[in-house]
């Protein structure tokens, strides 16, 4: 292995030649990636509002494009498309939160329901769960437990809540005026984007990466909130035929949990489970809500999606649970809602930058037709 070389000619002449060893530029390169990991963490509360706002962008850019031909103004259709996205978010909001409140509220007396209906299967556990607080009671030196309980004050309870109200709001806000400047200045950075790079072939290479990431993210988002929406209708319209209480809450909830690829389905199914078990007075009764859902999730899943989307935007399965873990701890929930969208503009990118196909292509998913991938399998069941 090479060590770290520095190779000084005489003072004042000639170039300073400094080569690091293979093992320390991977040493730079780690902490580098942990540094911008730790920079997002912390830095979330100002990134993230700029991040949502440029995949907000991006899904609306074809359409202030479509309005351009119309003679449009760019102000007026980003105008209309930030207002109208806006509303939606805000109705919604209205709409669900009475019943989403009912639902939080009653989750004690929900968890307490489902206790009683499995009770049958919590006998073998009994004794585990008793060794456990014998565990931790030797740990804790015998200590009382009460006497180590800290009192919360609840107006302090209440000024957080406040808090994070008005930092929740801030980010909306902030979100939204600059995803509506980001879609009214779309033209301007296409011209400065022209002007800073010197050769003709990076001005036409660039604005192809532009115009792909445009195209690929926005048709991605637009179909998966218009595939989302149906499935939404289904699980609300079915649950409200099963007798499931709330259904409008239902549909949205699933709308929103299919955003998030295979984690969300199963977020679903077991939710749905566990109140159909207190609400059903059977186990084989409340067993049909569950199967509902996975059966419409499965056939949006395995059939619709990808018949739609294709292979173009299919994604490795391992990358996109690694990316919802990754962007969840990061930024959570909001990190988890941009997380495919991220690795669908990062795979565009490396489509188009040479020197990143190999990257690219653990970013997409098997293609089974791909004649080197058969041969490939082949060999390995060989």
């Amino acid at each position: 292995m090479k060590q770290e070389k520095a190779t000084f000619e005489e003072l004042g002449q000639g170039p300073i030649d400094i080569r690091l060893a293979g093992s320390t530029r991977l040493a730079i390169k780690t902490l580098a990636v942990i540094a911008v990991c730790i920079v997002l963490y912390y830095g979330r509360t100002f990134f993230l509002p700029i991040v949502m706002a440029i995949v907000i962008a991006l899904t609306f850019s074809p359409i202030i494009k479509l309005g351009q031909r119309f003679l449009l103004p760019s102000a007026v259709s980003s105008g209309l498309l930030i207002f109208s996205f806006a509303s939606a978010v805000g109705l919604g909001f209205v709409t669900l939160a009475e019943p989403f409140s009912e639902l939080v509220s009653e989750a004690p007396s929900i968890g307490k329901k489902l206790n009683a209906k499995l009770s049958a299967i919590q006998t073998p556990m009994a004794t585990f769960s008793e060794a456990t607080k014998e565990v931790e009671r030797i740990a804790n030196g015998g200590a009382n437990r009460s006497s180590n309980q800290v009192m919360v004050h609840p107006g302090g309870l209440i000024a957080r809540a406040a808090n994070d109200f008005a930092a929740i709001a801030a980010s909306v806000i902030l979100t939204l005026v600059l995803s509506f400047f980001l879609l009214v200045s779309r033209d301007m950075f296409y011209r400065k984007t022209l002007r800073v790079l010197p050769k003709l072939s990076d001005k036409k290479k660039a604005l192809r990466v532009i115009s792909a990431i445009e195209h690929d993210v926005s048709q991605y988002l637009l179909t998966v909130s218009s595939i989302n929406i149906v499935i939404g209708v289904l699980v609300g319209g079915s649950f409200w035929l099963l007798g499931m209480p709330n259904p409008l809450l239902w549909g949205v909830m699933a709308g929103l949990l299919n955003f998030l690829p295979y984690v969300g389905a199963l977020m679903g199914v077991l939710i749905s489970a566990s109140v159909a078990i207190i609400t059903y007075p059977t186990l084989s009764e409340a067993a049909i809500v569950p199967l509902v859902y996975l059966l419409i999730t499965f056939f949006e899943g395995q059939f619709l999606t990808p018949t739609i989307l294709g292979r173009r935007f299919s994604l490795n399965t391992v990358i996109i649970l690694v990316s919802l873990g990754f962007w969840g701890f990061i930024w959570g929930a909001a990190g988890v809602l941009i997380a495919v969208p991220l690795l669908i503009i990062m795979k565009v990118l490396c489509d188009h930058i040479e020197g990143f196909a190999g990257l690219a292509e653990f970013l997409s998913g098997d293609d089974t037709q791909d004649p080197a991938a058969v041969q490939a399998e082949a060999v390995l069941k060989s």
